[in-house]
């Protein structure tokens, strides 16, 4: 009996071996209808860079001749008292004043805002992206709501009939 299992021991070890040695074995490759990669068919992702637009530049003192004028009197927008009322609050919390002048007149640090041509469009893109004054005059959405631009824009327009 223990013969019998000396014997059945080897014969799997040599069964498993021989299975093995069959799979590790290099066979010849068959041929495939599917070429192999090379470095013409393999690509790389590229990506392309895209050029920001400028930002709109703001008004200054010198700006404000007849002309600008008269494009900003064709654009006339209600200005309403209660967002005018609210955008002087946003005005005076960030301290616009110091830069711009309190009535928005202008300073050495900053140009005038008082009679501004921007559109609100424009003026929400320049204090969203930092305009051609960078980080320094960025106004993110945790800093300035949406809500709180729109009413710094009227507070700004407002400065102009004052």
């Amino acid at each position: 009996m223990v013969n019998r299992l000396f014997r059945r021991k080897i014969v799997y070890t040599l069964g498993f071996s021989l299975m093995l040695v069959a799979a590790c074995s290099p066979q010849a490759a068959e041929p495939t209808n599917t070429p192999a990669p090379t470095a013409t068919t393999f690509t790389f992702p590229t990506y392309a860079f895209v050029q920001p637009t400028e930002p709109p530049q703001v008004a200054t003192a010198a700006a404000g001749t007849a002309s600008a004028r008269a494009t900003s009197s064709a654009q006339t927008i209600d200005l309403d008292p209660v967002a005018v009322e609210r955008g002087q609050g946003r005005w005076e919390a960030l301290e616009c004043g110091t830069c711009h002048g309190e009535n928005g007149e202008g300073t050495d640090d900053g140009p005038a805002l008082a009679g501004t041509t921007l559109t609100q469009e424009e003026f929400i893109n320049f204090l969203r992206t930092g305009g051609t004054i960078g980080n320094d005059h960025l106004y993110a959405t945790d800093r300035l709501s949406q809500g709180g631009i729109t009413n710094l824009y009227q507070y700004v327009l407002s400065l102009e009939t004052e």
